[in-house]
């Protein structure tokens, strides 16, 4: 059956008519978010789309930028102030500002609890037990993390293992990629005789790499040391401190972190300490992770009768919070 002219014309006027209200409808801007990551980086952008497990956000810099949920320790959104309307008597524009974005402070408090144990029941019993545990506290350009480990273990009913250490980080971004930090430690290790040790140092970083799967950080800074040592002598030195630290998210289970601190002192640069740290763990679920860690230490003048190289291997379950 044919249309009619008249009938014809019609349908096409109300087509346009159609399509012309649609395109005259106004768009909604995409929202924009403060995303807060597990490591402390905060990402803020527009949220191009979201599903179960990443969000899509566009960014001054880059126009798509993938984040995995599981990175994700929170999720802010910017709201923009309402513009105060008209005044009383006032002209249609009168007394009307452009709306401006009003960000909330990004603030972040997540942490790490590992636990491990080592036993073996033969000729020789052995028992080793270790612990970590990790707090981060972030709040705009300020991130604060504390550190805290300990082992302590017997074989065949002689001490093997006896330490304890504290570390506290205060790092303040400059910009987008220098910032200062000062870091303070404090422990002690009955089997390398060390009744206390303490530190303290400030220095300078600067963020190397920044991605959503992986922060590179350089630092360079001076670091005061001291140790009581069982027989009572003290050593008190300062060195230099060269350091840098790698998160790595290879995928939604398994990622890695890693950190070196390389100590000469500033006296003999040929004398050394340094500091060695690796953590691989796979997520059994969103807060629950079996890690790998390897730990080394150097010290090129020890105590009287003990190793310059402390090599530990720990297994371990965490929990985040």
């Amino acid at each position: 059956m044919r249309l009619r002219p008249a009938n014809h014309n019609l349908i096409l006027c109300a087509g346009a008519l159609l399509l012309l209200a649609l395109l005259s409808r106004p768009v909604r801007a995409a929202e924009t978010v403060t995303l807060i990551l597990r490591n402390g980086d905060r990402v803020t952008g527009a949220v191009n789309s979201e599903d179960t497990n990443r969000v899509v956000l566009s960014t001054p810099w880059i126009k798509e930028l993938t984040i995995p949920k599981a990175q994700i320790s929170k999720q802010e959104r910017i709201v923009a102030e309402k513009a105060p309307g008209p005044m009383p008597g006032a002209g249609a524009t009168a007394g009307t500002t452009s709306p401006e974005l009003k960000r909330k402070p990004a603030r972040l408090l997540a942490g790490e609890i590992n636990l491990g144990a080592d036993l073996g029941f033969s000729e020789k019993n052995r028992q080793l037990y270790a612990g970590k545990a990790k707090v981060i506290f972030a709040w705009e350009r300020l991130k604060n993390s504390f550190d805290y480990d300990f082992s302590y273990g017997r074989t065949a009913g002689i001490l093997s293992a006896n330490r304890m250490d504290g570390f506290s980080k205060t790092d303040f971004d400059l910009g987008q990629r220098f910032y200062v930090y000062n870091l303070g430690g404090a422990g002690y290790d009955e089997i390398r005789k060390i009744n206390l040790r303490y530190e303290i140092g400030p220095g300078t970083g600067y963020h190397l790499v920044r991605r959503t799967n992986i922060v590179l950080n350089t630092e360079l800074g001076a670091d005061y040391q001291a140790q009581d040592l069982i027989d009572h002598t003290t050593t008190k030195l300062f060195f230099y401190r060269l350091a840098e630290n790698v998160t790595w998210q290879f995928n939604s289970r398994l990622s890695m972190d890693e950190k070196f601190e390389f100590f000469p002192r500033v006296e003999e640069f040929e004398q050394y300490r340094f500091r060695f740290e690796t953590n691989f763990r796979y997520h059994l679920m969103a807060n629950l992770s079996v890690n790998l860690t390897v730990i080394d230490q150097y010290d090129t003048q020890p105590p009287d009768a003990v190793t310059r190289n402390d090599l530990q291997l720990r297994s371990s379950v965490g929990v985040k919070f």
